[in-house]
């Protein structure tokens, strides 16, 4: 009679298991993708590497239904490098994605984290950089990606609220807490964003303001600073590059941006527009740098950044595409202004729903003076600036999506 009661209970219990896993879930999924790279100026040499056409990266992601529509969740997404099978974000362990939170149909998401701006997720998919043109590298990007448009900057210590989607409008907001002791405002982001689509026509903007720039936003790397301490002159710093590594020293930096797209049959037409301000120059003190900068001691510099582009599905396998994008940095302190012109091309073959074959070229020109008051070179970001004012790069490969 004992045993039969036993059998019954653990009967009872394993059908109650299942009832609850069958309420939760955890997807493993990822991108695994690799292309050769030619670069036709890296400080003045050819260069022939194996590269990425999207950047590589695995994750974890879960749910678990609490009821009454709400639930659990949680993402961890970890980026690499298939040539060398390094880990990417600066070395760190879930450097894309590390958030947790609760969701809710009726309510929205509210997560806490390492996580992408409200920003990125509501307007990203205007830009060519984070779409098709490499995705997560950089080489697509409007200047050395100086929008975050790509998300080269995720936020830490983030406290993030995406509401629910109503009749195609959405809304979020994010605050990064700098964590300083005795000064709340130091190291600290705000970030907000709107969408709205409807049929063919999708619509976004966002707004982000960072305290301490290049601390908060550019230290945010496994090797770079961390928020209070600074690294010590390695090829790692923080704003290593000569587009805006000169203004390492504002005390904020603001970012608006805006888009849109219209598809129409087989094609879709995107624009977007960025206004970026490296404020309060020369109030950082000591920021190191790997490239020399002047001092800025006061004054603001502006980069203003637009992009046209269009995607074409010429039939269900053949992606088509082509970018133009404009940038313009404006200058601080007198020391002379910069023009950026970059095109992009790119042809996708899907080989089946999750590989893929691409070949995607980029050309960037440059002119004027940059950051550093220096002649403004040419600077793919994902490579190594130009010896002039001019580059061009290809990388040919495939993508695996899991």
């Amino acid at each position: 009679m004992n045993m039969k009661k036993t059998s019954v209970a653990l009967l009872a219990l394993g059908a109650f298991a299942g009832a609850a896993h069958a309420q939760s879930s955890v997807t493993l999924y990822g991108i695994v993708d690799t292309g050769l790279l030619i670069n036709n100026n890296v400080k003045g040499l050819h260069e022939y590497a194996l590269s990425q056409g999207t950047s590589s990266r695995w994750g974890l992601k879960g749910t678990e239904d609490l009821g009454g529509g709400l639930a659990a969740i949680f993402d961890l997404e970890s980026g690499f490098t298939t040539g060398t099978g390094t880990l990417s974000q600066g070395g760190l362990e879930f450097g894309r994605k590390a958030f947790v939170g609760l969701s809710s149909k009726q309510w929205g998401t509210l997560t806490a984290g390492r996580q992408y701006s409200v920003s990125n997720d509501l307007t990203s998919s205007f830009a060519s950089g984070a779409d098709w043109a490499a995705s997560g590298l950089g080489y697509g990007t409007r200047a050395s990606d100086v929008d975050n448009v790509d998300t080269s900057n995720r936020i830490q210590n983030s406290i993030k609220y995406e509401s629910p989607n109503y009749k195609g409008l959405q809304a979020g907001v994010l605050y990064s807490l700098g964590g300083v002791a005795g000064n709340f405002s130091q190291n600290s982001i705000w970030d907000a964003a709107v969408s709205y689509q409807n049929g063919p026509i999708s619509l976004g903007a966002g707004y982000t303001f960072v305290k301490d720039p290049y601390y908060s936003f550019f230290g945010n790397q496994g090797n770079s600073s961390t928020p209070s301490t600074p690294t010590t002159g390695s090829p790692n710093d923080n704003m290593n590059n000569k587009i805006f590594g000169g203004y390492a020293s504002a005390g904020s930096q603001q970012i608006i941006v805006a888009g849109g797209s219209y598809a129409f049959g087989p094609a879709t037409v995107g624009l977007l527009y960025s206004n970026t301000q490296f404020q309060k120059l020369g109030t950082v003190s000591n920021p190191v740098g790997a490239i020399p900068a002047p001092k800025y001691t006061s004054g603001t510099a502006t980069f203003n950044s637009g992009e046209i582009n269009l995607k074409y599905q010429l039939n269900p396998s053949l992606l088509l595409a082509g970018a133009y994008i404009y940038t313009h940095n404006s200058g601080a302190d007198n020391l002379g202004s910069a023009k950026y012109n970059q095109f992009n091309l790119g042809v996708i073959y899907s080989l089946s729903k999750r590989t893929s074959l691409y070949a995607i070229g980029f050309y960037e020109t440059a002119s004027g003076v940059d950051s550093t008051g220096k002649q403004a070179v040419a600077d793919l970001n994902g490579s190594a600036y130009s010896a002039n004012n001019h580059q061009l790069a290809g990388i040919f490969g495939i993508t695996h999506r899991f």
